[in-house]
């Protein structure tokens, strides 16, 4: 309907990304990265970036003041990683205790500063084909999944097919928004949209996509806006001159 779809941590804070090779899962991603630091002071949000490609889709964003620090290439840095998120989110919940609060929503009203903490992890069946990754980064994800949307830290996973051997169950249940592209079968589609015959196999690729997001009782149809490696560093050099450090 020409009108832009916003995705927001309420009321479903964390995000499915799904989608076949060249469907546009990675445009999409550097979409929400560059949407969360055009409208976010670097101490208001934080991104931290997961990639077992190495992080190349990327590289525009390594001198983004929003960074928390280098984009994760390693299954040990992506465990401490998401180690050092489940502390962090133990450690706000206990202030906001200390603080009488809730959640980071109200303890930001009493004029306190917390960045929110978008985590994105693309590709996030390729590392959990090894077992012992598999078991180590099951725990901590889960324990993201039920207990971060408080904290304010926002989980956003990309995966090809999003199927049980990839996401547990746990884990899927709470990725609650569902950006879904072209994907390989009707059987994926179901599963990472969550409906029947949702079509998501006949979508046209490159960005083309079915959103569920928020409370919304059905599928809407979108395209993610294309965006090039000179434009994001085009970007990324206005905020960085914007937030300089």
């Amino acid at each position: 309907d020409n009108e832009p779809l916003y995705l927001s941590p309420y009321p479903q804070p964390h995000t499915l990304v799904a989608g076949t090779t060249g469907s546009g899962k990675s445009v999409l991603i550097q979409n929400i990265i560059l949407g969360v630091a055009a409208t976010n002071t670097p101490e208001q949000a934080e991104v931290v970036i997961i990639d077992p490609k190495q992080g190349l889709d990327y590289i525009g964003f390594e001198k983004l003041p929003h960074m928390s620090g280098d984009i994760v290439t390693t299954p040990d840095e992506a465990l401490a990683t998401l180690g050092a998120l489940v502390e962090d989110m133990e450690q706000r919940l206990k202030l906001f205790r200390e603080n009488r609060v809730q959640n980071i929503d109200d303890f930001l009203k009493k004029g306190n500063v917390m960045p929110r903490v978008w985590v994105i992890h693309d590709e996030f069946g390729d590392w959990t084909q090894d077992k012992e990754y598999s078991e180590k980064v099951t725990s901590l994800v889960n324990r993201l999944g039920q207990m971060a949307r408080a904290a304010g830290i926002y989980l956003i996973f990309a995966a090809q097919r999003p199927d049980n051997t990839i996401f547990p169950m746990i884990l899927r249940s709470n990725l609650g928004n569902r950006l879904v592209l072209k994907v390989d079968s009707t059987g994926t589609s179901e599963i990472a949209t969550g409906i029947k015959n949702a079509g998501a196999e006949r979508l046209l690729g490159r960005g083309h996509l079915l959103a569920l997001v928020g409370n919304l009782p059905e599928p809407t149809y979108a395209q993610v806006p294309f965006v090039e490696g000179t434009e994001i560093e085009q970007i990324v050099g206005k905020i960085n001159e914007k937030y300089p450090r």
